[in-house]
C-alpha cells in the first residue's frame, strides 16, 4: 500500500515482495506473477519479472489457467510438467521459460479474489518447506490485500465525493446567474438548464460551465480540502 497510486500498483508491490521472499527462502531466484479479481471490473494483473508479467496477463485472452476467474483454485497447487490438467497452462509455462508454479489462492473479501503463482525455473522444485512458506506468506498478503484495497476505495469515494460537491456547486452558481437575469425561481432556472442539457446532448454540469465561464470575471473557483487527520 505504501507509495502506491492505486490498487495496480499495489499488486505490482505485492508481487515484487512475493518473489524476492521465496527467492530467498529457495536460495534460487523465484519470480511472481499476481491477479486481482473484483466485480465489475477488469482483472488486473502484475509481475516481478516481464516473464511472469506476460504470463498472467495471458490469462485473460486464454481463460484456462489457474489464474483465471472460476478456476475454483481454494488450496496450494503445483502444477508441474505432468498431470492430466492444466496442459494448455504449462505449455505458456514452458513458453515464458518456467518449469513449475505453485499457485496460491489469496483470501480477500466477498466480491473480490487473488491469486499468487510462483514461478521456477524449469530444473526447479517447489518442495515441502517452500510450499509451507508460500502458504505463510499468503495469510501476509491476504491482511496486507485486504488494507490496501479498502484504503484505495476510501481515496476513490473521497475523489467521487468532491467530482460531485464541485458539479453541484457549478450548477448551484449557474442557477444563480440565470435567476438574476430572468427574475425567475430555482426550480425554473435549473428547468433552463436541464432543458439546454436534453437539447445539446450535454450534461447539466457542462451547461453549467458554458454559463459560467461567459461571466465577465470567468468561472468561479470551487476547491475543496479534506479534513486533516490528527
Amino acid at each position: 500500500m505504501t507509495g502506491a497510486d492505486g490498487e495496480a500498483e499495489s499488486l505490482q508491490k505485492l508481487a515484487d515482495a512475493a518473489s524476492r521472499w521465496m527467492s530467498s527462502t529457495a536460495g534460487a531466484v523465484i519470480e511472481c506473477a499476481a491477479v486481482l479479481h473484483r466485480q465489475r471490473s477488469c482483472p488486473a494483473t502484475a509481475g516481478s519479472s516481464p516473464g511472469a508479467a506476460a504470463l498472467c496477463a495471458s490469462e485473460e485472452e486464454h481463460g484456462n489457467g489457474p489464474t483465471a476467474a472460476g478456476s475454483a483454485l481454494t488450496d496450494p497447487t503445483v502444477i508441474g510438467r505432468t498431470g492430466a490438467r492444466w496442459q494448455s497452462y504449462r505449455k505458456r509455462l514452458l513458453e515464458h521459460g518456467f518449469g513449475e508454479a505453485l499457485v496460491l489462492p489469496v483470501a480477500l473479501q466477498p466480491g473480490s479474489s487473488a491469486v499468487l503463482v510462483f514461478l521456477g525455473t524449469a530444473t526447479d522444485g517447489f518442495s515441502t518447506h517452500l510450499q509451507k512458506e508460500a502458504a505463510w506468506f499468503g495469510e501476509v498478503a491476504s491482511h496486507s490485500l485486504k488494507l490496501a484495497l479498502d484504503v484505495h476505495g476510501v481515496i476513490r469515494a473521497g475523489d467521487n465525493l468532491k467530482q460531485v460537491l464541485e458539479s453541484r456547486t457549478s450548477i448551484d452558481v449557474a442557477c444563480g446567474v440565470l435567476m438574476a437575469q430572468n427574475r425567475c425561481s430555482y426550480a425554473d432556472a435549473f428547468s433552463r438548464l436541464a432543458g439546454t442539457s436534453r437539447n445539446r446532448n450535454l450534461k447539466v454540469r457542462s451547461v453549467a460551465d458554458s454559463i459560467l465561464k461567459a461571466m465577465p470575471s470567468g468561472a468561479p473557483r470551487t476547491r475543496f480540502e479534506p479534513p486533516a487527520i490528527a
